[in-house]
């Protein structure tokens, strides 16, 4: 939290507050303030220190916050975050066909055909598919109009 910042005003409750208001003003400050929800990443800082001295009674009545954390980084040996770029577009390519697949459409990379965009190959055949099924639409109905006339 930054300095000079009253732990209070920045979740909104009074000095007399107890646990469960200090939770439920905390909620209310992370749903407004999360960076995902419109917020700042500073003020959404600013309630999570705010809310980690007001939650511990001791550090309640000392006054003082700890700094934040920073977040942890994976190392760059670990062999779960090494892979190379090749293996993510053969993962994305798999996961594409297997998508498509499920939709009843044709796999775009199990072919020799040279890949292109994945959402407007997917798009293009959506609207193939629909234009397809409104003909067979109108084919129908005129066979029904006939048959009445």
């Amino acid at each position: 939290m930054r300095a000079g910042v009253d732990p209070y005003v920045v979740l909104g409750v009074p000095r007399g507050a107890d646990d469960a208001q200090i939770h439920a003003a905390y909620r209310d400050a992370v749903r407004r303030t999360h960076p995902d929800a419109g917020g700042s990443s500073a003020a959404f800082e600013d309630v999570q220190a705010a809310y980690e001295l007001l939650r511990d009674p001791a550090r309640r009545a000392a006054g003082k916050a700890e700094p934040p954390r920073a977040r942890a980084r994976p190392a760059a040996t670990d062999p779960l975050h090494r892979t190379s770029m090749e293996d993510l577009l053969a993962e994305s390519e798999r996961l594409e066909d297997e998508a498509r697949r499920l939709a009843g459409l044709a796999s775009r990379h199990s072919g020799a055909q040279e890949p292109i965009d994945s959402v407007g190959a997917v798009l293009r055949d959506a609207g193939t598919q629909l234009r397809d099924a409104a003909d067979e639409g109108v084919r129908e109905l005129r066979r029904f109009i006939r048959r009445r006339l």
